[in-house]
C-alpha cells in the first residue's frame, strides 16, 4: 500500500497497520456471527441491525458535551485559568484538525461498530442455541456462596428503601451511556497508545467471550425470569419488593423488564435477555481498569460506578451474584490476554 501522508507525520497505511490486529479479532467475530445465521433464522440484520447504530448515535452529542464540560469545569476550578473558554475553544480546535487522531478514532469506531454487531447477532441466537437451563444451579451456587442466604436477601436489608432503589435503577439506566462514551474516548486517543489498543481488544474479548461464548454455554435468564420459566417461587419476594418500589411512581425497572420478556417470546423479536455472566459488571469492570490508566482519579469514580452496577445487578433482580463475580474476572483475563497481545504483536507500532 502506497504511503499517504497525514499532517505530515504518519501515513495510512501505518494507521491501518496499528489496528491489523483489532480488525483481524472483529472480522473473525463478524465471520463466526455470519456463520451461525447461516444455520437459524434469527437475524438482526437491516432494521434491527439499525436500532444498534441510532442507539450510539444518539448519545454522540451529549458525549461531546460531557468532555466540554468537564473540561471546562477542570479549568475553572482546579487550573483556575482567566481565559477559560479561549482555551477549551483552542484545545477542540486542536483535537479537530489533528488529521492523525481523527483517522485512527474514526476507524476504530467503525472497526468497534463491527464488533457490537456481530455481538448482538450471536446474543440473538442464544435462546436457539441453548435454551436457558442454568439457572436453578446458579441459584442455588448463590445460596453456597453466600451461607445459605440467597444474597438479594442480605442487600434488601441494607439497601431495600424506595429512594436507595430509585438511585440503583438511575446508576444502572446509564450504564449503556457511560459504555459507549469509555469506547469513544478510547478510539480517539492517541493513535500509538499502548493502553488505547488494549483497552479495544480487551472490549472485543470481554464481550464475545462472556457475551457470547459463556452466556450460550451457560444459559440463564436470571431471577426476574426465574418464575416465568416456571421454576418456581424463590424469588417471589424480591419481585414483589420490586412491585411495591414501582408502585410508588418512583424509577422503576419493573416496566422494562416486562417489557424485555415481551420482546423475548414475540417471533423472530431481538433477544436482550441473558443472565451469566453479567455483562454490565464486566463491562464496568473493564472501564474501571481503562480509567485507572489514564487517572486514578478517574479509576477510583469508576470503581464506585463498579460497586453500584454490582450491587444494583442483585438489587433489581437482573442478575446473580455469581454472575457479576464471572463478569469481573473475565474482565480483568481479557485486559491481560489483550495487554499481552499489544506488547507481543503490535509493540512497534504502540507506546504507552
Amino acid at each position: 500500500m502506497r504511503t499517504i501522508a497525514i499532517g505530515g507525520t504518519v501515513g495510512i497505511s501505518q494507521i491501518m497497520r496499528r489496528h491489523l490486529l483489532l480488525l483481524g479479532l472483529v472480522a473473525v467475530y463478524g465471520a463466526v456471527a455470519w456463520w451461525l445465521t447461516i444455520f437459524h433464522k434469527v437475524n438482526i440484520s437491516d432494521d434491527k441491525a439499525g436500532i444498534l447504530v441510532w442507539s450510539f448515535a444518539t448519545k454522540v452529542p451529549q458525549m461531546i458535551f460531557l468532555v466540554l464540560f468537564g473540561r471546562l469545569l477542570y479549568l475553572t476550578y482546579v487550573l483556575r485559568v482567566d481565559d477559560r473558554l479561549g482555551i477549551l475553544k483552542q484545545e477542540a480546535v486542536t483535537f479537530l484538525t489533528d488529521r492523525e487522531r481523527m483517522a485512527s478514532g474514526f476507524l476504530a469506531v467503525l472497526i468497534m461498530s463491527g464488533s457490537l454487531v456481530a455481538f448482538a447477532q450471536i446474543k440473538n441466537l442464544i435462546p436457539e442455541l441453548k435454551p436457558f437451563s442454568w439457572d436453578v444451579t446458579f441459584m442455588q451456587l448463590d445460596r453456597l456462596l453466600h451461607f445459605g442466604v440467597l444474597p438479594h436477601e442480605y442487600l434488601h436489608a441494607v439497601f431495600g428503601g424506595d429512594y436507595v432503589l430509585s438511585l440503583f435503577t438511575g446508576l444502572y439506566n446509564i450504564w449503556l451511556f457511560m459504555m459507549y462514551f469509555s469506547l469513544v474516548v478510547a478510539c480517539f486517543l492517541r493513535p500509538d497508545s499502548a493502553v488505547r489498543m488494549q483497552f479495544l481488544i480487551a472490549f472485543v474479548l470481554t464481550w464475545a467471550i462472556g457475551g457470547n461464548l459463556l452466556a450460550t454455554i451457560f444459559s440463564s435468564a436470571g431471577p426476574v425470569y426465574y418464575a416465568l420459566l416456571g421454576l418456581g417461587d424463590v424469588y417471589s419476594g424480591l419481585m414483589h419488593r420490586l412491585d411495591q418500589h414501582a408502585a410508588t411512581g418512583a424509577l422503576s425497572v419493573v416496566e422494562t423488564q416486562a417489557l424485555l420478556w415481551n420482546v423475548h417470546i414475540h417471533p423472530n423479536g431481538i433477544n436482550a435477555i441473558s443472565a451469566f455472566p453479567s455483562m454490565h459488571v464486566a463491562s464496568t469492570v473493564l472501564m474501571a481498569i481503562f480509567a485507572f490508566s489514564l487517572s486514578r482519579l478517574a479509576g477510583i469514580v469508576a470503581s464506585i460506578f463498579v460497586v453500584a452496577i454490582m450491587l444494583g445487578s442483585v438489587l433489581l433482580a437482573w442478575h446473580y451474584a455469581v454472575d457479576g463475580y464471572v463478569g469481573a474476572a473475565i474482565a480483568a483475563t481479557s485486559w491481560a490476554m489483550a495487554g499481552w497481545l499489544v506488547r507481543s504483536r503490535i509493540g512497534p507500532f504502540a507506546r504507552a
